[in-house]
């Protein structure tokens, strides 16, 4: 299975979501200011990296079937991303997930050499739930 073409298809289903495609991969644009995007890019037909919001966060998967359950997580109403930045450089970027009434780490990218020195501020970005129905 190509995931990239079965994610394709799918967004076709969903004009509210705008999206690029390019070789090896496609972009979805952020649905609203406090939305992220999400990006899947493939070198090979064995590995996909996914790429959320705009500090970094990636996640890389061997299974197309785990590829696409994660995106569509993604817009589950229950991930979100949280990026720390220095000034115009990210320091961290986090997602998390809503489980129990709280939101939870599940996973984290840092970078090493970071402008401490400069202000730092949070974003927390979400997308709506588009699995409703």
């Amino acid at each position: 299975m190509d995931p990239r073409m079965a994610l394709i298809e799918k967004l076709q289903r969903h004009s509210e979501l705008a999206y690029i495609e390019a070789p090896g991969g496609v972009r979805i644009e952020p649905p609203s200011s406090s939305g992220f995007a999400v990006e899947l890019r493939s070198d090979d037909d064995n590995e996909w990296t996914v790429f959320l919001g705009n500090a970094g966060f990636h996640e890389v998967f061997n299974s197309a079937e785990e590829v696409l359950n994660f995106i569509a997580w993604c817009y589950s109403g229950t991930a979100r991303v949280r990026e720390v930045w220095r000034g115009s450089s990210p320091q961290k970027a986090f997602l998390e997930a809503h489980e129990e009434g709280e939101w939870r780490v599940v996973s984290e990218v840092g970078f090493f050499v970071v402008p401490f020195w400069r202000e730092r501020r949070e974003i927390v970005l979400e997308n709506p739930n588009l699995l409703k129905s």
